[in-house]
C-alpha cells in the first residue's frame, strides 16, 4: 500500500530535486510526502489544482469542480490542455470524497485548496502519496505557493517556476505599458451585492497582481457595509466587479452609490471573473491580456 512516509537517506536535497532513488519529497503543513517516481494517475482533490497540473502537462484523472459549470470542471483557458481526456468530476460539497478517490486508484493525490485536515490527510495517504497545503491556508493559499507545491509533486519544479516568473512578468509588463496606472486606487470586489454589503477580494494576496500592474489597492478588509460603501467608493479611481452576467451588473448599478462611479465601474464577464478567481499560471494570462484594457478605458 502506498504511504506518505519519508524514507531516511532518500530525501531530495532541495525542494523539487529528484533524489538518487528517483523520488521527490514535498513538504507541507502535515509533514513530508515522498513520491517514488513521476505520477501517471493524479487526482486533483482541491478547487483549483487542475490548472496547475495542466499548466505543466499533467492531465488529472479526476478534478474537483468549483463553480461555473464548465465541462469536466476545467475552464476555457485550460480546456485545450486536456487533449480529449474526460476526467472524473468530484465535489467538495460533502467534504473530500475519500471513497470515490480510492476507487480511482491514483498514484498521487493533490489536496491543496481542499480544506484538508489531518484526519482526512491520513485517510488519503493510505490510498496514495498525498500533498497538502503548505501552511495555514486550508483554502486559497497564495497562488505561487500552491503552484510550487504541485510542480514539485509531479516532478516539474523548474518548469513551474518558469511559468510563475513568466506570469509575474506579464503583469509587470502591463505597468510598463500603462504608466497612467501608477498610483491609481482600485477596488477589486465580488460581482454581487450581499445583505451585508460588498465583499472585496480576499485573501489579501488576490490583489497582488493589481499592485504589480502599478495600482494602489483600496484598503477594504472584510465586507463593506452599505453604511460605508459610499465613502470607500469615493476614495477609489476605479472599481472592478467580478460579475458573471448582465443580471449581476444590473443589480450592482441599481445601487446608487455604485451607480455614482459611472464609467469608473469595470464589470467582468464570466470568463474573466473565473480567471481572476482561479489565480493560476493558466488563468492569470487571461487577466493580464483582458483586464488592463477595461481599466484603461474606465480611467480615460
Amino acid at each position: 500500500m502506498a504511504t506518505a512516509a519519508l524514507v531516511a537517506g532518500c530525501a531530495s536535497r532541495r525542494p523539487g530535486e529528484v533524489a538518487d532513488d528517483g523520488s521527490v519529497t514535498v513538504r507541507h503543513v502535515f509533514g513530508e510526502t515522498r513520491i517514488p517516481g513521476p505520477p501517471h494517475r493524479v487526482v486533483s482533490a482541491g478547487l483549483t489544482g487542475q490548472d496547475d497540473l495542466l499548466a505543466v502537462g499533467v492531465v488529472p484523472i479526476a478534478v474537483t469542480d468549483w463553480f461555473g459549470g464548465e465541462p469536466y470542471g476545467v475552464w476555457p483557458w485550460a480546456a485545450p490542455k486536456l487533449g480529449g481526456a474526460e476526467p472524473v468530476v468530484l465535489s467538495l460539497a460533502d467534504g473530500i470524497a475519500v471513497n470515490e478517490i480510492r476507487a480511482l486508484t491514483p498514484d498521487l493525490i493533490v489536496a491543496t485548496n481542499a480544506g484538508l485536515d489531518r484526519e482526512t490527510y491520513n485517510a488519503l495517504s493510505q490510498i496514495a502519496p498525498t500533498v497538502a497545503q503548505s501552511g495555514s491556508y486550508a483554502f486559497f493559499e497564495p497562488w505561487q505557493q500552491q503552484a510550487t507545491t504541485i510542480g514539485q509533486a509531479v516532478f516539474k519544479h523548474d518548469e513551474m517556476q518558469r511559468l510563475i516568473t513568466d506570469v509575474e512578468q506579464r503583469f509587470t509588463d502591463v505597468a510598463d505599458a500603462h504608466p497612467e496606472f501608477a498610483g491609481k486606487r482600485v477596488l477589486l470586489a465580488e460581482g454581487r451585492l450581499e445583505h451585508d454589503g460588498v465583499r472585496p477580494a480576499s485573501p489579501a494576496w488576490r490583489t497582488d497582481f493589481l499592485t504589480r500592474m502599478g495600482f494602489a489597492v483600496a484598503d477594504a478588509e472584510g465586507p463593506i457595509g452599505r453604511d460605508r460603501l459610499g465613502a470607500v467608493l469615493d476614495g477609489v479611481d476605479v472599481a472592478v466587479w467580478t460579475t458573471e452576467s448582465d443580471e449581476e451588473r444590473a443589480a450592482l448599478l441599481a445601487d446608487p452609490e455604485i451607480a455614482k462611479l459611472g464609467e469608473r465601474n469595470v464589470f467582468t464577464d464570466k470568463e474573466l471573473a473565473g480567471a481572476i478567481a482561479f489565480a493560476s499560471p493558466l488563468s492569470y494570462p487571461v487577466v493580464a491580456d483582458r483586464l488592463p484594457g477595461l481599466i484603461a478605458a474606465a480611467l480615460a
